[in-house]
C-alpha cells in the first residue's frame, strides 16, 4: 500500500495531447508508470511555456494546466504568478504535499518560492544542459532549499564542479522492457539517433561511416531526427560519396524508432553533451551494442563502447562490425527502479 500524496510538477513543456510522442518521452512515461503502480498519487502538471495556449486538461488522467509563456520575456512574470497560484489553490484545497520542477531554471526558482510559502518539500531534477555555468540560476537559487536529483554521474560530477554542492540524489530517466524478437534481421549496421544539431555532433557519424565503406562497401547506417543542420548534414553526405550508405528518416514516432533500434547493430552516438541519454537505454533495452563518448549515463560493459575521440569511435564500430554479435536485450535502467525512487522520495510508501 502507498500513502497519498499530491504532487505539483512544474516543467516548462508537456505534451499537449495523448499523441504528442515528442514532447519529453521519458517524463512521458514515468508519470503514466506512477500512476499505474501508485494510484494513491495525485499529480498536477503545471506546463510554464508549451503547450504554446492557456488551458486546462486532462493528460492520462492528469490534470495539466497549460500557462502558454511561448517562451516569450514578457509572459514570464504572467506564467510564475500563473504557477504560484495554482500552488494557493491546490494548497487550499489540501490538494498540495511536493512540489516537483524540471530544469534547474525557472520552474525551480518558482518551486522554491512555493515551498518557502506553502512549507513544503521542494524537489527539482536536472534535466541536462541547465547544469552549465551559463546558467545564472545555479548561482541565484538558494540550493539548500530544495532537494536537487541527476539523472547521472556524469551530471552530478559537473553539477558539484560548478556549485560546490554534492545532488542529493542520482536517479536514471527509465524504459520499459521491450518485446525481443530472434527472428528479425539486424539488416542496419550503425543507427543514430537525435536531433541534428551541433551538440549531437552526426558529421563524426558520417565521419566514421566514410571510413568504414572502405572495408565494408555495402555499410547501411541511418540517422533518425530532424533539426537546423539537416540539409547540411544531407550535403556532407552527397560529398563523400554515402548516398547509398546513409539514409535520413527525419522525426519519427518512438514506437518507430524502437522498430529500427529492433532492426540494427550498433546505436553510434557521437554526441558531445547529454545529461542522461535516454537513447543508450532504448537502445540496450532493444539488443543494440553502443560507441559513444563518455556522456550521459554512458557505463562500459560488454555491450557498450566508450570512446575518447573520432578515431576510437571508429575503431570500436569496425571491431564491432567484424564480430559475430549477440543481440539480447539488456535493461540496466529498469523504469520501475525509476518510479520507485521517486516515489521513496515522494514519501509514497508505509
Amino acid at each position: 500500500m502507498s500513502k497519498e500524496k499530491n504532487i505539483l510538477l512544474l516543467t516548462p513543456g508537456f505534451p499537449k495531447d495523448e499523441n504528442d510522442y515528442l514532447c519529453i518521452p521519458p517524463l512521458q512515461d514515468f508519470l503514466i508508470t506512477l500512476k499505474k503502480n501508485f494510484p494513491a498519487v495525485n499529480i498536477t502538471v503545471a506546463a510554464f511555456q508549451y503547450p504554446f495556449t492557456q488551458a486546462r486538461y486532462n493528460w492520462n488522467n492528469i490534470s495539466v494546466f497549460s500557462f502558454g509563456g511561448r517562451n516569450s520575456k514578457l509572459e514570464k512574470i504572467f506564467v510564475w504568478d500563473s504557477a504560484i497560484t495554482l500552488a494557493k489553490y491546490l494548497k487550499e484545497n489540501n490538494q498540495l504535499d511536493i512540489v516537483h520542477s524540471l530544469w534547474f531554471g525557472e520552474c525551480a526558482f518558482v518551486g522554491n518560492r512555493i515551498s518557502s510559502r506553502f512549507n513544503i518539500k521542494h524537489i527539482c531534477t536536472l534535466m541536462g544542459q541547465d547544469v552549465s555555468t551559463k546558467n545564472y540560476y545555479l548561482r541565484l537559487l538558494n540550493k539548500n532549499k530544495l532537494t536537487v536529483v541527476s539523472l547521472s554521474q556524469n551530471q552530478s560530477e559537473l553539477f558539484r564542479k560548478i556549485t560546490g554542492r554534492n545532488v542529493d540524489d542520482e536517479i536514471f530517466w527509465g524504459v520499459h522492457n521491450q518485446r525481443y524478437d530472434s527472428s528479425k534481421k539486424r539488416e542496419i549496421d550503425l543507427l543514430g539517433v537525435g536531433s541534428l544539431i551541433n551538440l549531437k555532433n552526426f558529421k563524426v557519424f558520417i565521419n566514421v561511416v566514410h571510413r568504414l565503406k572502405s572495408e565494408f562497401p555495402s555499410i547501411r547506417s541511418m540517422i533518425i531526427g530532424d533539426g537546423n543542420l539537416r540539409n547540411k548534414l544531407s550535403q556532407q553526405t552527397k560529398l563523400l560519396g554515402l548516398q547509398n550508405n546513409i539514409e535520413f528518416t527525419g522525426s519519427i514516432k518512438r514506437s518507430e524508432v524502437f522498430e529500427f533500434m529492433k532492426r540494427s547493430k550498433i546505436l553510434l552516438h557521437p554526441s558531445l553533451f547529454e545529461g542522461s541519454g535516454l537513447v543508450f537505454a532504448e537502445a540496450l533495452a532493444n539488443g543494440m551494442h553502443i560507441a559513444s563518448y563518455n556522456v550521459g549515463y554512458a557505463k562500459e560493459n560488454n555491450k557498450w563502447n566508450i570512446a575518447k575521440n573520432e578515431d576510437e569511435l571508429y575503431h570500436h564500430c569496425r571491431n564491432l562490425l567484424n564480430k559475430n554479435l549477440s543481440f539480447e536485450p539488456m535493461n540496466i535502467f529498469p523504469i520501475e527502479e525509476t518510479v520507485n525512487r521517486y516515489a521513496k522520495l515522494y514519501g509514497l510508501f508505509n
